[in-house]
């Protein structure tokens, strides 16, 4: 077994933010979007707005498990 190399704080405060910030947008344009489904139905301007929202917090969710990876095969020595 390797012992842990020093890595990256930043990767990892990064990482963490990220995760966080993607579970706070996600939860927050599914209640956009149920609301916006109920008020108007398909197609309105509020369905649109929930679903750029949803790609932003998928955005940040593939951002911060890729930064965690990234991080923890540094500091494990983990390569392929």
């Amino acid at each position: 077994m390797t012992t842990p190399k020093p890595g990256s704080p930043l990767r990892y405060l990064s990482g963490i933010i990220s995760l966080v910030a993607a579970l706070v947008v996600l939860a927050g344009s599914f209640v956009q979007m149920v609301r916006a489904l109920e008020a108007t139905g398909y197609g309105s301007p509020g369905v649109t707005t929930a679903l750029i929202w949803m790609s932003i917090g998928g955005g940040l969710l593939a951002f911060g498990m890729a930064m965690l990876i990234w991080e923890l095969s540094v500091r494990y020595d983990i390569r392929h």
